[in-house]
């Protein structure tokens, strides 16, 4: 008898969850969830999961922290990351309006989210398994947890 792989789905967004879930529910797999990074890290330590799908924007602790922690520990190390961004269709909404004098402040806070996430894609010996941009598509979305973890 297989038992389900289990996948943990860590987003402030309630509906982003319940449509992940659904997905990955109607592929076979157990779902988890969690709305925030510390409940996301509470979870990890408690249960064995299969695969962590990851949001980069939360509250209490953001998606980049909760990886880093995730990857300085011996027994979760291994956990494979799909990271969920939504942060490129929030740069390019934020690009558009930028000639909006008072979107001026945040430049720079673009600019370093932007740096920061082509850091995580490209470089680093610790980097996320993958990256999904928001809103995922159900298809490619179940492509790449098959790629990381199998059926």
């Amino acid at each position: 008898m297989s038992s389900k792989k289990k996948i943990l789905i860590i987003d402030d967004d309630v509906n982003a969850v319940k449509y992940l879930s659904v997905v990955l529910e109607e592929e076979g797999f157990e779902t988890l969830a969690a709305h925030d990074g510390s409940e996301g890290w509470q979870k990890i330590q408690e249960t064995e999961v299969d695969l962590i799908v990851l949001d980069v924007m939360m509250p209490k602790k953001t998606g980049f922290t909760l990886f880093k922690q995730l990857k300085r520990n011996e027994k979760l190390r291994n956990i494979p990351v799909l990271m969920l961004t939504g942060v490129a269709a929030s740069l390019d909404e934020m690009d558009s309006t930028a000639e909006n004098t008072e979107e001026r402040p945040f430049d720079c806070m673009r600019e370093a989210l932007r740096k920061m996430i082509a850091d995580m894609r490209d470089e680093g010996p610790i980097k996320p398994e993958m990256f999904v941009d928001k809103p995922t598509d159900p298809e490619a979305f179940m492509e790449r947890v098959r790629q990381l973890i199998g059926d």
